[in-house]
């Protein structure tokens, strides 16, 4: 449940949700059971377009409740919907503590956290009050569990590099420009699991090469991920990775690394993702 937790609150800024606004009535409900936890969709709407997702722990205890939409499968303007960008969050969301109180209180509007964003303690004092304008944060409030005003923080903040830019470039360039050619290898997809004190624990790869060049893929896949494992310590008895933090909790979460060849030189970027 510990990890399901985590998971589900990091999701929160990730999925962005749609509420039920023209029907109360429930057209039918679904109720699905997991290992560490149940879950129950409930359908409103003459066509079903509007459904809350509610998880509960084995208890019976309620976890979580997400409110959405479904747009169309077409688009007024002609369009075509796949099934993930048909859904959309906008409404109420909360996150529970494993007592059952309520700790994230928030609204989405079209897939944009909208409106009051209340973090809780467990016992129900105000941690953060923040205020959210389509998407955009406009106001921050943050406090101890005295109630004392203190500075805020983001509430979810994506894992960093903690080396000098230039150094990976100069790294990267050198271990992998002999093998990225920008022909046969075009490009290079390195995802990098961070764990919670920084450490890469896991590394996938995935090469975008000319049909002709299976084999040299292969050799390609096991090559970078030897390259990325033994990356010095660019600071002194350090990781190289700081972990991603959600609500001051460092969290696990995914470093996406790409190489590529632009204009004969070998160019990569980093983004981040739970």
């Amino acid at each position: 449940m510990k990890v399901l937790y985590f998971l589900l609150l990091g999701i929160l800024l990730y999925r962005p949700v749609v509420a039920q606004k023209d029907s109360t009535i429930i057209s039918h409900n679904t109720r699905r059971s997991f290992a560490d936890y149940d879950e129950e969709i409930m359908y409103y709407g003459k066509r079903n377009q509007y459904f809350t997702v509610r998880i509960f722990q084995k208890n019976g205890t309620l976890f979580r409740l997400d409110s959405y939409t479904l747009l169309p499968k077409t688009l007024g303007n002609g369009i075509p919907l796949d099934s993930v960008s048909r859904i959309l969050r906008h409404g109420p969301t909360k996150i529970m503590y494993l007592t059952g109180e309520v700790y994230i209180s928030c609204e989405y509007k079209d897939n944009f956290l909208n409106g009051p964003f209340m973090v809780l303690y467990e016992d129900g004092s105000v941690k953060r009050r923040e205020y959210y304008r389509n998407g955009r944060l406009a106001k921050s409030y943050c406090y101890t569990p005295d109630g004392t005003k203190q500075t805020c923080v983001p509430f979810y903040q994506a894992a960093q590099f903690l080396g000098s830019p230039n150094e990976l470039s100069a790294y990267i360039k050198q271990k992998l420009g002999t093998v990225l050619d920008g022909e046969r290898i075009r490009r290079i997809t390195a995802t990098l699991v961070i764990n919670e004190i920084g450490q890469v624990t896991k590394i996938g790869v995935v090469v975008n090469s000319d049909p002709s060049a299976s084999a040299q893929m292969l050799d390609t896949v096991g090559y970078t991920q030897q390259v990325i494992r033994n990356m010095p310590e660019w600071t002194p008895e350090k990781f190289n990775w700081k972990p991603a933090m959600n609500d001051g909790i460092a969290i696990s979460s995914t470093c996406v690394l790409t190489a590529f060849r632009y204009n004969g030189l070998v160019q990569y970027n980093l983004s981040y993702r739970l």
